[in-house]
């Protein structure tokens, strides 16, 4: 795993601690801890902090895909791995990456 301090764990579709799946959404429950690794939170920095804008999937070591929509080209990102409680800043297990290049769709119509 390219990212410092990642697990090997996070792979593609290959959960490190098995999901417990329903078919709730809307009141859903709280996932069970690093079951799927390759969602991440993608943050910008706002005064001096970092706030959560989207969700994204790490599709690649060094790759993320995200909505369009959650791209401003004036903000700066970074992917947050491994987070579990996006209120907590120094979560155990989490690793934060900046972001080097962004590429939206030239078909997006903002």
């Amino acid at each position: 795993c390219p990212f410092a301090g990642c697990h090997t764990a996070y792979g593609c579709g290959q959960p490190a601690v098995p999901p417990q799946l329903s078919g709730r959404v809307v009141g859903g429950e709280d996932a069970v801890a690093h079951s799927w690794p390759w969602q991440i939170s993608l943050q910008y920095s706002h005064s001096g902090s970092w706030s959560h804008t989207c969700g994204g999937t790490l599709i690649a070591p060094q790759w993320v895909l995200t909505a369009a929509h959650c791209i401003s080209s004036s903000m700066t990102y970074r992917v947050v791995l491994g987070k579990q409680d996006l209120s907590e800043d120094d979560e155990p297990g989490s690793v934060a990456v900046g972001v080097e290049k962004m590429i939206v769709h030239e078909k997006w119509d903002s």
